[in-house]
């Protein structure tokens, strides 16, 4: 047999040799990806909170109590559910739940759901007297 000098393309485990890197660097990347994907939209939840708070401060100014789901419109965003409770002339909770692959979100290896506001600006989740998750 003649060895050709003037070889085109690529021989099969060549092939082989580039898509094994390829998804070993696909495999080392994709928990970064999804970690930060899940960090913005942790970080689009939060400013919906602080949104709501502050059109509940609004509603307080001119009523004699804080508002609830069917006042003010609640929040939406895909991966979250968003509850008031506790509302009443004094006080107040909003909730951001998460959904889906969100739930699994974490700061600091502490789970960050639900996210919490309360009327004095309390933040949570909070774990030992720290709270995590927010972009503070």
């Amino acid at each position: 047999m003649k060895y050709r000098a003037n070889r085109k393309g690529f021989s099969l485990i060549e092939l082989m040799i580039v898509i094994a890197i390829v998804a070993i660097l696909v495999a080392l990347a994709l928990p970064s990806y999804s970690s930060y994907i899940r960090k913005a939209k942790r970080g689009d939840a939060e400013q919906l909170l602080m949104n709501w708070a502050n059109m509940q401060e609004i509603w307080r100014a001119n009523n004699t109590a804080y508002a609830d789901e069917n006042d003010i419109a609640v929040p939406t965003l895909d991966d979250y559910t968003f509850t008031v409770t506790g509302e009443s002339a004094t006080t107040y909770v909003l909730t951001a739940d998460a959904t889906g692959d969100q739930a699994y979100d974490k700061d600091r290896n502490k789970a960050c759901d639900p996210l919490t506001l309360d009327q004095s600006g309390a933040k949570g989740p909070v774990y030992s007297g720290k709270t995590y998750c927010w972009g503070d």
